[in-house]
């Protein structure tokens, strides 16, 4: 049987690597009686106004967890450059008045 592929991290990733703790439901389970919650690691992002998971496998964290870094700073980047492009358009406009 071949062996999984490796597929190309994208460069950057919208949303957050977060951990998430929960009861999982089933009645005789252990976290149903005060022990350990499972802990899974997942993607969290927005679509349409609502909040998505995808659970990220172990060995894929820290490449997303890296991706969503590069995004934040990236849109971070854009924001800065669209302010001053702001500032000059009033500073321009107000000049002409």
């Amino acid at each position: 049987m071949p062996a999984k592929a490796k597929r190309a991290m994208p460069e950057t990733i919208r949303g957050t690597v977060v951990t998430q703790r929960r009861r999982c439901g089933k009645a005789n389970c252990r976290c149903a009686n005060e022990g350990p919650l499972h802990v899974s690691v997942v993607l969290s992002y927005s679509e349409h106004s609502r909040t998505r998971v995808v659970m990220l496998p172990p060995d894929e964290v820290e490449a997303v967890r890296a991706a969503t870094e590069r995004y934040r700073a990236a849109k971070k980047r854009l924001e800065e450059e669209a302010n001053t492009g702001l500032a000059q358009l009033i500073a321009r406009l107000g000049r002409a008045r």
